[in-house]
């Protein structure tokens, strides 16, 4: 849905100068991670970063079907921690090398263990720009991406509203507002309302429409 805002509004976050970005699969920078062995350990016959499905999201084969570097420089995703059930949001910027991340604050206890995946991700990141600019991997060489921590951002005192803080608090950061204060255990019930109908508005409407004309 982010995504599609970004095409149909796109004069719009031209004209605010906000960069050309998107929205990656919650799946994806989990599937990303699966190579950091292989890029710490390589065989004989290296299997290169960019092929089979992060090549192809990568070099804008399919959704969101933007080139990195060339299309977008800035990339949103999730970083999901299936043991507690916990999102954290993450956005990187190609050209500054840098991975932003949105914590909702909870669970403190396993962060540690989401840290620990995320510096595994920023080595990563950086392999896949190497490979885009032709550049040859090789582990020794990678300089990761330097990983921070957003600053003044909302946080959460219940573990099931980590989702929709993590969603709302991305879409803020990709709109360029510096204000998150309505992003709160008070308006979540709220904010969840009002995502669905954004979702049904942008995806089912027309189809309902349709069937109901049927």
């Amino acid at each position: 849905m982010l995504n599609c805002k970004r095409v149909e509004q796109g004069a719009w976050f031209r004209n605010n100068n906000l960069p050309a970005a998107c929205f990656v699969p919650v799946n994806f920078l989990e599937v990303v991670g699966y190579a950091y062995e292989s890029v710490r350990k390589p065989h004989k016959k290296r299997k290169k970063l960019l092929e089979g499905c992060v090549g192809e999201l990568v070099k804008g084969v399919i959704h969101p079907k933007k080139v990195w570097l060339e299309d977008v420089d800035v990339i949103y995703g999730v970083i999901e921690d299936k043991l507690s059930c916990h999102y954290i949001g993450v956005e990187i910027q190609l050209m500054d090398n840098t991975i932003t991340l949105f914590h909702c604050g909870l669970p403190k206890e396993n962060i540690k263990r989401a840290l620990n995946q995320i510096q595994e991700l920023a080595v990563l990141i950086s392999a896949i720009k190497m490979e885009l600019l032709g550049e040859e991997v090789n582990f020794e060489d990678i300089s990761p991406f330097e990983v921070k921590f957003a600053e003044g951002i909302p946080k959460t005192k219940f573990p099931y509203n980590c989702g929709i803080f993590v969603v709302k608090m991305l879409e803020c950061r990709s709109l360029g507002l510096k204000s998150m204060a309505n992003i709160n255990d008070e308006t979540a019930i709220d904010l969840r309302s009002k995502l669905c109908c954004e979702i049904f508005d942008q995806f089912m409407d027309k189809d309902f429409q349709e069937g109901q004309r049927k």
